[in-house]
Order: structure tokens, then sequence, then C-alpha cells
């Protein structure tokens, strides 16, 4: 039943234009076969003293052990001016080697959505990296190229790049750095991540990251946070 639902959500998607989802966070390049996902996540930014809150909630599908799929409804609120839907969002990932197997560890992220108000779209691909480095040192990273086009925006391309460190304390807390360059933002600052087992292959995954502007265009802080219920 799922995987006719996924079908038929994807099929949608793709046939639409596609759009920006300003939700970003650091991707890791592993899939576990069966599994699904129940997530909600958001980003508080605050633009010139306009604080505003980025929302997304979705649901994923690993179609075998290297390929998932997950489709997003994205909502954006403004202090005091009440919710509406902004857009919708459908990502793959493609795990390309096992875990440790080489050097290091390698994916692909394809994502692509559309707005629901405007005519601004995107797709976005990329290479997803990771590394154990000595110690319980990890290091991830995601190089994506975008292309933006609509009657609303200008046609172009653009790359974004996403950098963490992350240090494996345990499975329950893993602090960690994290770096995002891309064309809205230029900023960095520190995380918290972790996962609590709930029994017979069911977890719970949670995010919580603070950034700081590192030049004038970027907000001088943002707040992202995410939950994901693992089944």
């Amino acid at each position: 039943m799922i995987k006719n639902i996924f079908s038929l959500l994807v099929v949608y998607l793709l046939f639409q234009p596609n759009a920006y989802a300003d939700m970003n966070r650091v991707y890791h390049p592993y899939v576990e076969q069966q599994e699904r996902e129940l997530e909600y996540g958001f980003v508080w930014r605050d633009l010139d003293g306009n604080p505003m809150l980025l929302q997304r909630a979705g649901i994923g599908y690993a179609w075998s052990e290297r390929l998932f799929t997950e489709i997003y409804v994205l909502n954006e609120s403004v202090t005091h001016e009440g919710e509406r839907i902004r857009g919708y969002e459908v990502e793959l990932k493609w795990q390309l080697t096992e875990q440790g197997e080489y050097w290091a560890d390698w994916g692909v992220l394809i994502e692509a959505g559309t707005a629901d108000d405007i005519d601004r779209h995107e797709f976005a691909a990329g290479l997803l990296w990771e590394k154990e480095l000595s110690g319980r040192w990890v290091a991830a990273a995601n190089l994506l190229l975008e292309y933006e086009f609509g009657s609303d925006i200008d046609n172009e391309i653009e790359s974004a790049l996403r950098t963490q460190i992350r240090y494996r304390k345990s499975s329950a807390f893993e602090p960690a750095m994290e770096i995002y360059l891309d064309d809205q933002d230029w900023a960095a600052g520190p995380a918290v991540m972790g996962a609590q087992p709930l029994g017979a292959g069911k977890q719970i995954r949670w995010e919580l990251g603070l950034l700081f502007g590192m030049d004038s265009e970027t907000p001088a802080s943002s707040l992202r946070a995410s939950i994901e219920f693992e089944f």
C-alpha cells in the first residue's frame, strides 16, 4: 500500500514545476532497507527584525537497501500573519557504496519541488560524502548544484556546500559543528543530534542546530530543528 501511495506522489510531483525549500541540513549517504519515516522540521530565521518560521513535514520510504525517497509539504509562517502552504518537495537518496567499503562513504541526492503561490521552481543534485576519522570523530559533506527557474525569479544555476564534523559521544547524544555556504547563507554554528531506540526496529531521531551569519546578507542567527520517527 505505501509503495502505491509513493508512486502516485512521486509521479505527481515530478511532472510539476520544482521549487526551493529553504530548509538546510547535512545529509548522510546511508539507506536502511524497507525503512519508513515520518518527519517534522523547522528553521527559524531573523530577517532584519522580521522573524520567519519555515516548516516542513514529510513521509519517507526505502525502496531497497540503496534507494530512499521522501516527500514533503512545506509551510511558511511570518509572525502574527498566519500560515499558508508554501509548496512541495520530493527527495531521492541513492547510497553508492557500502558503509566502510572504501576510504569514505558516498551517496547521491536529487531534489525537486514546486512553489504553491508563485512561479518559482528548483531542481538540485549532488554528492553526499562521509568518513570516520580518528577516535569517535566523523566528517560529512554535501556538494550540490541547483537550477532555479520560473517567471517570478531569474533562471540560474547555483552551488551549495554543507559540511559537518561531529563527535559520537553516544548514540543518544552527538555534538557537532556545521558550515553552510550557498546563494542565501554563509553561516556556521553548533548542532546536537541523537537517536532513541523504541524497540522492534523503531526509533526517534532528532537534531538541533544554531547557525550564525558570516556575512551581511545572511541572517544574524537561524535555529533549525527536526524530529524523525523511523519504523
